[in-house]
């Protein structure tokens, strides 16, 4: 199954002369840009692997100090769980079993759905009025 990630692009201006371009899914904007909502998306938009805990930090876009600090409180909760281990690294994956994980991929689901629909509606709007 494919799983799509909408991005949303920002220009930001960074001491006065330094540019750089900020991406957030859709998920993240409608939810709040925050360190457990990045992981979150992360997770839930790679949800068929396993990811090590430098992984998780890179692609939810925090440092690793930060997820440290949140991780014992998901692996509690059972929103992540450990995969399996390769060597000496553990690897973690979101649990598809959990309810409130259940919940949250639909409204991600939800979400790109929506945006794809209206992206498609767009397209077709767009190739009529060149035609």
């Amino acid at each position: 199954m494919r799983h799509y990630c909408f991005i949303e692009k920002q220009l930001n201006i960074k001491d006065n002369n330094l540019f750089f371009m900020e991406e957030k899914t859709l998920f993240v904007r409608f939810l709040g840009d925050s360190p457990k909502i990045r992981v979150l998306d992360m997770l839930i938009t790679g949800r068929e692997l396993d990811y090590s805990i430098t992984d998780i930090a890179e692609q939810a876009g925090i440092g690793r100090a930060t997820f440290y600090r949140m991780m014992d409180e998901l692996l509690k909760n059972k929103i992540i769980s450990p995969a399996r281990k390769f060597g000496n690294i553990r690897l973690y994956r979101i649990n598809l079993e959990n309810e409130f994980v259940k919940s949250l991929v639909n409204l991600y689901d939800n979400i790109t759905n929506v945006a794809s629909e209206k992206e498609i509606k767009r397209q077709k709007l767009e190739r009529s009025i060149e035609v």
